[in-house]
Protein backbone atom coordinates (compact mmCIF):
# COMPACT_ATOMS: atom_id res chain seq x y z
CA UNK A 1 0.00 0.00 0.00
CA UNK A 2 1.21 3.46 -0.66
CA UNK A 3 1.64 5.81 2.41
CA UNK A 4 0.72 9.31 2.12
CA UNK A 5 4.13 11.10 0.71
CA UNK A 6 3.81 8.48 -1.87
CA UNK A 7 0.14 9.80 -2.93
CA UNK A 8 1.14 13.38 -2.46
CA UNK A 9 4.01 13.02 -4.48
CA UNK A 10 1.97 11.60 -7.31
CA UNK A 11 -0.33 14.38 -7.63
CA UNK A 12 2.22 16.73 -7.80
CA UNK A 13 3.65 14.94 -10.84
CA UNK A 14 0.55 14.68 -12.24
CA UNK A 15 -0.49 18.48 -11.85
CA UNK A 16 3.42 19.57 -13.22
CA UNK A 17 1.91 17.44 -16.07
CA UNK A 18 -1.11 19.26 -16.79
CA UNK A 19 0.63 22.46 -16.04
CA UNK A 20 3.33 21.69 -18.64
CA UNK A 21 0.50 20.84 -21.51
CA UNK A 22 -1.35 23.92 -20.66
CA UNK A 23 1.70 25.81 -21.36
CA UNK A 24 2.22 23.51 -24.66
CA UNK A 25 -1.12 24.56 -26.08
CA UNK A 26 -1.09 28.07 -25.37
CA UNK A 27 2.17 28.36 -27.09
CA UNK A 28 0.92 26.08 -29.86
CA UNK A 29 -2.17 28.77 -30.46
CA UNK A 30 -0.06 31.66 -30.68
CA UNK A 31 2.22 30.37 -33.17
CA UNK A 32 -1.44 29.10 -35.27
CA UNK A 33 -2.03 32.61 -34.99
CA UNK A 34 0.81 34.39 -36.09
CA UNK A 35 0.75 32.17 -39.03
CA UNK A 36 -2.70 33.03 -40.08
CA UNK A 37 -1.88 36.53 -40.19
CA UNK A 38 1.12 35.82 -42.23
CA UNK A 39 -1.05 34.02 -44.07
CA UNK A 40 -3.26 36.40 -44.60
CA UNK A 41 -0.89 38.95 -45.56
CA UNK A 42 0.62 36.82 -48.28
CA UNK A 43 -3.32 36.93 -49.66
CA UNK A 44 -3.42 40.72 -49.91
CA UNK A 45 0.25 41.53 -51.14
CA UNK A 46 -0.44 40.80 -54.97
CA UNK A 47 -3.80 42.88 -54.49
CA UNK A 48 -4.06 46.53 -55.71
CA UNK A 49 -5.42 49.22 -53.35
CA UNK A 50 -7.77 51.34 -55.82
CA UNK A 51 -6.09 54.83 -56.21
CA UNK A 52 -7.82 58.45 -55.58
CA UNK A 53 -8.99 60.35 -58.75
CA UNK A 54 -6.85 63.28 -59.31
CA UNK A 55 -7.97 66.67 -57.60
CA UNK A 56 -8.52 69.67 -59.35
CA UNK A 57 -10.56 72.81 -57.99
CA UNK A 58 -13.66 72.23 -60.54
CA UNK A 59 -13.80 69.04 -58.71
CA UNK A 60 -17.38 67.76 -57.15
CA UNK A 61 -15.21 66.98 -53.79
CA UNK A 62 -13.75 69.41 -51.96
CA UNK A 63 -9.76 69.88 -50.83
CA UNK A 64 -10.48 68.15 -47.27
CA UNK A 65 -12.45 65.44 -48.56
CA UNK A 66 -9.80 64.52 -51.05
CA UNK A 67 -6.85 64.38 -48.50
CA UNK A 68 -9.02 62.40 -46.20
CA UNK A 69 -9.53 59.84 -49.03
CA UNK A 70 -5.85 60.38 -50.29
CA UNK A 71 -4.71 59.36 -46.42
CA UNK A 72 -6.27 56.08 -46.50
CA UNK A 73 -5.23 55.25 -49.95
CA UNK A 74 -1.63 55.84 -48.17
CA UNK A 75 -2.18 54.45 -45.06
CA UNK A 76 -3.26 51.07 -47.23
CA UNK A 77 -0.38 50.74 -49.60
CA UNK A 78 2.87 52.21 -47.89
CA UNK A 79 1.23 52.18 -43.83
CA UNK A 80 1.07 55.17 -41.65
CA UNK A 81 4.39 54.81 -39.65
CA UNK A 82 6.35 57.34 -41.88
CA UNK A 83 3.51 59.72 -43.33
CA UNK A 84 6.30 62.13 -44.42
CA UNK A 85 6.99 59.75 -47.11
CA UNK A 86 3.54 60.10 -48.48
CA UNK A 87 4.14 64.14 -50.02
CA UNK A 88 6.20 63.46 -52.77
CA UNK A 89 3.35 61.20 -53.73
CA UNK A 90 0.65 63.79 -53.74
CA UNK A 91 1.73 65.30 -56.78
CA UNK A 92 0.47 62.42 -58.98
CA UNK A 93 -3.29 63.10 -57.52
CA UNK A 94 -3.14 66.95 -58.51
CA UNK A 95 -3.94 69.21 -61.26
CA UNK A 96 -4.43 72.75 -62.01
CA UNK A 97 -3.70 75.51 -60.59
CA UNK A 98 -3.55 73.10 -56.94
CA UNK A 99 -0.45 71.39 -58.58
CA UNK A 100 1.08 74.66 -59.53
CA UNK A 101 0.85 75.58 -56.26
CA UNK A 102 2.27 72.39 -54.96
CA UNK A 103 5.61 72.61 -57.05
CA UNK A 104 5.86 76.23 -56.40
CA UNK A 105 5.77 74.98 -52.42
CA UNK A 106 8.39 71.94 -53.74
CA UNK A 107 6.18 70.04 -51.80
CA UNK A 108 8.08 67.04 -52.15
CA UNK A 109 10.66 68.28 -49.64
CA UNK A 110 7.81 68.99 -46.96
CA UNK A 111 6.72 67.13 -43.89
CA UNK A 112 2.88 65.74 -44.47
CA UNK A 113 0.96 67.91 -41.83
CA UNK A 114 2.75 70.84 -43.14
CA UNK A 115 1.98 71.08 -46.38
CA UNK A 116 -1.70 69.42 -46.24
CA UNK A 117 -2.38 71.86 -43.83
CA UNK A 118 -0.70 74.96 -46.43
CA UNK A 119 -2.91 73.80 -48.97
CA UNK A 120 -5.88 73.76 -47.15
CA UNK A 121 -5.41 77.24 -45.82
CA UNK A 122 -4.90 78.57 -49.44
CA UNK A 123 -7.72 77.28 -50.98
CA UNK A 124 -10.25 77.66 -48.67
CA UNK A 125 -13.29 79.37 -49.63
CA UNK A 126 -11.99 82.83 -49.07
CA UNK A 127 -14.07 86.53 -49.93
CA UNK A 128 -11.56 86.68 -52.86
CA UNK A 129 -11.74 83.11 -54.39
CA UNK A 130 -15.92 83.43 -53.89
CA UNK A 131 -16.20 86.49 -55.62
CA UNK A 132 -14.57 85.03 -58.61
CA UNK A 133 -16.56 82.50 -58.96
CA UNK A 134 -19.52 84.83 -58.76
CA UNK A 135 -18.41 86.62 -61.73
CA UNK A 136 -17.81 83.24 -63.45
CA UNK A 137 -21.59 82.23 -62.16
CA UNK A 138 -23.01 85.79 -64.03
CA UNK A 139 -21.65 85.15 -67.02
CA UNK A 140 -22.10 81.56 -67.73
CA UNK A 141 -22.60 80.66 -71.27
CA UNK A 142 -23.00 77.28 -73.09
CA UNK A 143 -20.17 76.78 -75.60
CA UNK A 144 -21.20 76.06 -79.38
CA UNK A 145 -19.16 72.45 -78.66
CA UNK A 146 -19.93 71.80 -75.43
CA UNK A 147 -23.11 69.34 -74.42
CA UNK A 148 -25.84 69.80 -72.45
CA UNK A 149 -24.35 67.44 -69.88
CA UNK A 150 -20.95 68.25 -69.42
CA UNK A 151 -22.83 72.31 -69.23
CA UNK A 152 -25.08 70.90 -66.34
CA UNK A 153 -22.01 69.51 -64.31
CA UNK A 154 -20.42 72.72 -64.94
CA UNK A 155 -23.48 74.99 -63.71
CA UNK A 156 -23.48 72.98 -60.67
CA UNK A 157 -19.67 73.05 -59.57
CA UNK A 158 -19.67 76.92 -60.22
CA UNK A 159 -23.01 77.55 -58.27
CA UNK A 160 -21.78 75.47 -55.50
CA UNK A 161 -18.54 77.50 -55.43
CA UNK A 162 -19.93 80.55 -55.58
CA UNK A 163 -22.63 80.20 -52.56
CA UNK A 164 -20.44 77.95 -50.20
CA UNK A 165 -23.27 79.18 -47.55
CA UNK A 166 -26.42 77.83 -49.25
CA UNK A 167 -28.18 74.97 -48.36
CA UNK A 168 -28.86 71.92 -50.49
CA UNK A 169 -32.41 72.85 -50.84
CA UNK A 170 -31.43 76.40 -52.13
CA UNK A 171 -28.54 75.29 -54.39
CA UNK A 172 -30.89 72.54 -55.96
CA UNK A 173 -32.97 75.88 -57.04
CA UNK A 174 -30.34 77.96 -58.21
CA UNK A 175 -28.81 75.36 -59.91
CA UNK A 176 -31.79 74.55 -62.01
CA UNK A 177 -32.97 78.30 -62.95
CA UNK A 178 -29.42 79.04 -63.81
CA UNK A 179 -29.40 75.99 -66.09
CA UNK A 180 -33.00 76.77 -67.93
CA UNK A 181 -31.91 80.16 -68.40
CA UNK A 182 -28.75 79.32 -69.78
CA UNK A 183 -30.45 77.36 -72.89
CA UNK A 184 -30.68 77.66 -76.19
CA UNK A 185 -34.05 79.47 -77.54
CA UNK A 186 -35.06 76.68 -79.23
CA UNK A 187 -34.76 74.04 -76.28
CA UNK A 188 -35.72 76.60 -73.51
CA UNK A 189 -38.78 77.44 -75.41
CA UNK A 190 -40.33 73.70 -75.55
CA UNK A 191 -39.22 73.49 -72.06
CA UNK A 192 -41.50 75.94 -70.77
CA UNK A 193 -44.04 74.43 -72.54
CA UNK A 194 -43.21 71.49 -70.30
CA UNK A 195 -43.31 73.02 -67.41
CA UNK A 196 -46.25 75.65 -68.02
CA UNK A 197 -48.35 74.03 -65.38
CA UNK A 198 -45.72 72.57 -63.00
CA UNK A 199 -43.36 73.93 -60.08
CA UNK A 200 -39.69 73.64 -60.81
CA UNK A 201 -39.00 72.53 -57.35
CA UNK A 202 -41.26 69.09 -58.47
CA UNK A 203 -38.55 68.15 -61.22
CA UNK A 204 -35.10 66.62 -60.10
CA UNK A 205 -32.18 68.25 -61.85
CA UNK A 206 -31.36 65.41 -63.84
CA UNK A 207 -34.67 64.78 -65.18
CA UNK A 208 -34.60 68.62 -66.54
CA UNK A 209 -31.09 67.53 -68.40
CA UNK A 210 -32.51 64.64 -69.93
CA UNK A 211 -35.63 66.76 -71.31
CA UNK A 212 -33.56 69.22 -72.33
CA UNK A 213 -31.03 66.90 -74.48
CA UNK A 214 -33.72 65.11 -76.07
CA UNK A 215 -35.42 68.80 -77.04
CA UNK A 216 -31.65 69.20 -78.53
CA UNK A 217 -31.99 66.50 -80.86
CA UNK A 218 -35.31 67.58 -82.35
CA UNK A 219 -34.29 70.99 -82.83
CA UNK A 220 -32.67 71.54 -86.38
CA UNK A 221 -29.51 73.30 -86.62
CA UNK A 222 -29.25 76.43 -89.12
CA UNK A 223 -25.75 77.38 -89.73
CA UNK A 224 -25.97 80.83 -91.11
CA UNK A 225 -22.89 81.49 -94.07
CA UNK A 226 -21.60 85.47 -93.25
CA UNK A 227 -20.42 87.06 -96.42
CA UNK A 228 -18.57 89.70 -97.08
CA UNK A 229 -19.43 91.94 -100.36
CA UNK A 230 -15.91 92.17 -102.16
CA UNK A 231 -15.29 95.80 -102.55
CA UNK A 232 -13.46 96.67 -105.45
CA UNK A 233 -10.64 99.41 -104.79
CA UNK A 234 -9.11 101.00 -107.98
CA UNK A 235 -5.95 102.85 -107.57
CA UNK A 236 -5.37 105.66 -110.17
CA UNK A 237 -3.04 104.55 -112.71
CA UNK A 238 -0.36 106.93 -112.67
CA UNK A 239 0.30 106.43 -116.14
CA UNK A 240 0.34 104.02 -119.21
CA UNK A 241 2.65 101.08 -119.38
CA UNK A 242 4.65 102.12 -122.11
CA UNK A 243 5.41 105.23 -120.75
CA UNK A 244 6.43 103.91 -117.92
CA UNK A 245 8.36 100.70 -119.18
CA UNK A 246 10.02 103.51 -121.75
CA UNK A 247 11.39 105.98 -118.55
CA UNK A 248 12.97 102.73 -116.57
CA UNK A 249 14.33 100.92 -119.74
CA UNK A 250 18.08 100.70 -120.33
CA UNK A 251 17.33 99.93 -123.78
CA UNK A 252 17.68 102.76 -126.59
CA UNK A 253 13.45 102.34 -127.35
CA UNK A 254 12.44 100.11 -124.83
CA UNK A 255 8.79 100.40 -124.22
CA UNK A 256 7.89 103.10 -126.46
CA UNK A 257 5.68 101.33 -128.52
CA UNK A 258 3.91 97.64 -126.96
CA UNK A 259 4.96 94.89 -129.17
CA UNK A 260 3.26 94.45 -132.49
CA UNK A 261 3.41 92.33 -135.58
CA UNK A 262 3.28 93.79 -139.33
CA UNK A 263 0.45 91.92 -141.02
CA UNK A 264 2.15 92.28 -144.17
CA UNK A 265 5.53 91.37 -143.91
CA UNK A 266 5.08 89.43 -140.60
CA UNK A 267 7.60 91.21 -138.42
CA UNK A 268 7.86 92.34 -135.37
CA UNK A 269 8.30 96.22 -134.14
CA UNK A 270 5.68 98.12 -136.41
CA UNK A 271 2.56 98.07 -138.26
CA UNK A 272 1.16 97.76 -141.81
CA UNK A 273 0.98 101.25 -142.78
CA UNK A 274 4.54 101.98 -141.27
CA UNK A 275 6.19 99.19 -143.44
CA UNK A 276 8.99 100.20 -145.70
CA UNK A 277 7.91 97.72 -148.18
CA UNK A 278 4.56 98.70 -148.23
CA UNK A 279 5.50 102.75 -148.29
CA UNK A 280 9.02 102.53 -149.87
CA UNK A 281 8.96 106.47 -149.00
CA UNK A 282 9.12 105.87 -144.90
CA UNK A 283 12.35 103.75 -145.43
CA UNK A 284 15.20 106.09 -143.95
CA UNK A 285 17.94 107.17 -146.27
CA UNK A 286 21.21 106.52 -145.57
CA UNK A 287 23.88 109.18 -143.85
CA UNK A 288 26.88 109.66 -146.15
CA UNK A 289 28.02 112.25 -143.73
CA UNK A 290 30.32 110.50 -141.30
CA UNK A 291 33.71 109.18 -142.10
CA UNK A 292 34.72 106.01 -143.52
CA UNK A 293 35.70 104.38 -139.84
CA UNK A 294 32.11 103.93 -138.69
CA UNK A 295 30.78 103.27 -142.69
CA UNK A 296 30.08 99.34 -140.93
CA UNK A 297 28.07 100.88 -138.03
CA UNK A 298 26.51 102.88 -139.76
CA UNK A 299 24.80 100.54 -142.27
CA UNK A 300 23.94 97.90 -139.18
CA UNK A 301 21.90 101.08 -137.77
CA UNK A 302 20.07 101.88 -140.73
CA UNK A 303 19.32 98.66 -141.60
CA UNK A 304 17.91 98.66 -137.80
CA UNK A 305 14.00 97.80 -137.72
CA UNK A 306 11.63 96.78 -135.24
CA UNK A 307 12.92 94.45 -132.62
CA UNK A 308 15.82 93.69 -134.68
CA UNK A 309 18.62 96.22 -132.58
CA UNK A 310 22.03 94.73 -132.30
CA UNK A 311 23.58 97.44 -130.65
CA UNK A 312 20.92 97.97 -128.01
CA UNK A 313 21.71 100.51 -125.16
CA UNK A 314 24.87 101.49 -126.58
CA UNK A 315 26.06 104.57 -124.57
CA UNK A 316 29.16 105.38 -126.16
CA UNK A 317 27.64 106.00 -130.01
CA UNK A 318 27.70 109.54 -131.14
CA UNK A 319 24.89 111.47 -132.25
CA UNK A 320 25.60 111.13 -135.82
CA UNK A 321 24.93 107.01 -135.70
CA UNK A 322 21.56 108.24 -134.60
CA UNK A 323 20.19 110.39 -137.48
CA UNK A 324 18.72 107.12 -139.11
CA UNK A 325 17.23 105.47 -136.44
CA UNK A 326 13.45 106.38 -135.93
CA UNK A 327 12.11 107.65 -132.45
CA UNK A 328 8.92 105.00 -131.76
CA UNK A 329 7.59 107.87 -129.35
CA UNK A 330 7.04 110.70 -131.97
CA UNK A 331 7.64 109.24 -134.60
CA UNK A 332 10.90 111.75 -136.10
CA UNK A 333 14.53 110.20 -137.05
CA UNK A 334 17.27 111.19 -134.70
CA UNK A 335 17.27 110.13 -131.93
CA UNK A 336 15.54 107.26 -129.19
CA UNK A 337 12.47 107.13 -127.57
CA UNK A 338 14.34 107.47 -124.38
CA UNK A 339 15.68 111.12 -125.16
CA UNK A 340 12.99 112.27 -127.03
CA UNK A 341 12.45 115.75 -126.58
CA UNK A 342 9.30 116.20 -127.97
CA UNK A 343 7.77 113.58 -124.82
CA UNK A 344 5.40 115.52 -122.88
CA UNK A 345 5.79 115.84 -119.04
CA UNK A 346 3.90 113.28 -116.81
CA UNK A 347 4.11 114.10 -113.06
CA UNK A 348 2.82 110.56 -112.47
CA UNK A 349 5.72 109.01 -114.09
CA UNK A 350 8.56 107.91 -111.79
CA UNK A 351 12.32 109.60 -112.44
CA UNK A 352 10.85 112.23 -115.41
CA UNK A 353 11.50 115.36 -114.25
CA UNK A 354 12.11 118.17 -117.00
CA UNK A 355 14.14 121.23 -116.34
CA UNK A 356 12.85 124.21 -113.55
CA UNK A 357 14.77 127.17 -114.53
CA UNK A 358 13.66 130.89 -114.51
CA UNK A 359 11.65 132.22 -117.32
CA UNK A 360 14.49 134.16 -118.66
CA UNK A 361 16.38 131.32 -119.10
CA UNK A 362 13.45 129.10 -121.06
CA UNK A 363 14.05 130.75 -124.40
CA UNK A 364 17.49 130.71 -125.20
CA UNK A 365 18.97 128.83 -127.93
CA UNK A 366 18.92 125.25 -127.91
CA UNK A 367 22.16 124.60 -129.71
CA UNK A 368 23.79 125.86 -126.61
CA UNK A 369 22.04 123.54 -124.87
CA UNK A 370 23.47 120.12 -123.92
CA UNK A 371 22.74 116.76 -125.27
CA UNK A 372 20.13 115.24 -123.67
CA UNK A 373 21.55 112.66 -120.79
CA UNK A 374 21.62 108.91 -121.46
CA UNK A 375 18.99 106.74 -119.67
CA UNK A 376 22.27 106.13 -116.97
CA UNK A 377 22.45 110.19 -115.97
CA UNK A 378 18.21 109.65 -115.04
CA UNK A 379 18.78 109.96 -111.26
CA UNK A 380 21.06 112.65 -111.56
CA UNK A 381 20.51 116.30 -111.33
CA UNK A 382 22.11 119.67 -111.67
CA UNK A 383 23.11 121.78 -108.34
CA UNK A 384 22.11 125.22 -110.47
CA UNK A 385 19.07 124.79 -112.68
CA UNK A 386 17.97 121.49 -110.69
CA UNK A 387 17.35 119.52 -114.20
CA UNK A 388 16.79 115.85 -113.88
CA UNK A 389 16.24 112.91 -116.08
CA UNK A 390 16.87 113.68 -119.80
CA UNK A 391 17.82 117.38 -119.26
CA UNK A 392 20.62 116.86 -117.23
CA UNK A 393 24.27 118.25 -117.40
CA UNK A 394 26.68 119.50 -115.58
CA UNK A 395 26.96 122.81 -114.34
CA UNK A 396 29.78 123.85 -116.60
CA UNK A 397 27.17 123.32 -119.41
CA UNK A 398 24.27 125.23 -117.62
CA UNK A 399 22.63 127.88 -119.33
CA UNK A 400 22.19 129.94 -116.11
CA UNK A 401 25.85 129.45 -115.87
CA UNK A 402 26.78 130.00 -119.53
CA UNK A 403 24.32 133.61 -119.38
CA UNK A 404 26.13 133.89 -116.40
CA UNK A 405 29.58 134.10 -118.03
CA UNK A 406 28.38 135.79 -120.75
CA UNK A 407 27.25 138.91 -117.86
CA UNK A 408 30.47 139.43 -116.35
CA UNK A 409 32.61 139.48 -119.76
CA UNK A 410 30.40 142.17 -121.26
CA UNK A 411 30.79 143.55 -117.76
CA UNK A 412 34.26 146.93 -117.80
CA UNK A 413 34.30 145.97 -114.14
CA UNK A 414 34.26 142.23 -113.97
CA UNK A 415 36.78 141.37 -111.81
CA UNK A 416 40.42 140.04 -112.42
CA UNK A 417 41.22 137.82 -109.60
CA UNK A 418 41.86 134.44 -111.52
CA UNK A 419 41.63 133.02 -107.31
CA UNK A 420 38.05 133.41 -107.61
CA UNK A 421 36.20 131.02 -109.75
CA UNK A 422 32.06 131.73 -110.22
CA UNK A 423 31.27 128.05 -109.09
CA UNK A 424 33.06 125.38 -108.14
CA UNK A 425 32.76 121.66 -109.72
CA UNK A 426 29.11 120.69 -107.85
CA UNK A 427 28.62 118.22 -109.69
CA UNK A 428 32.15 116.34 -109.23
Amino acid sequence: MMNDEQIALMFKNLTDAVTQLTASNAKQESQINSQNAMINALKNKGKKVPEPEPYDLNSGVTLPEFFVHFENYCTDLYGDAKKDAWSPVLKKFLEGAVKEAYIGLKGGNLKWDILKDTLIKQFADNVQRTKNFKIQFNALKKEESESLLAFSIRVTHICECAHPHYGREELADMTKSKFLEKLPYEVAEKMAIIMVDTDLAAYEYSKLVTLAERFEMLCTKMTIVETAAKIEIKASEPATASEVQAVVSLRPNGGALPKVVCTHCSKGGHTHDKCWTLHTNLKPVRNTSVNNNNNNNQNRNNNYRGNNNNNRGAQNNNNQNNNGRKCYSCGMYGHFANACPNRQYNPNIPQQQYVNIPPQYQNMSNQNRPQNAAVFNTNRECNICHAQGQSFHVWQQCPMVRHLQQSITNTPSATTDLSITPYTDLNG
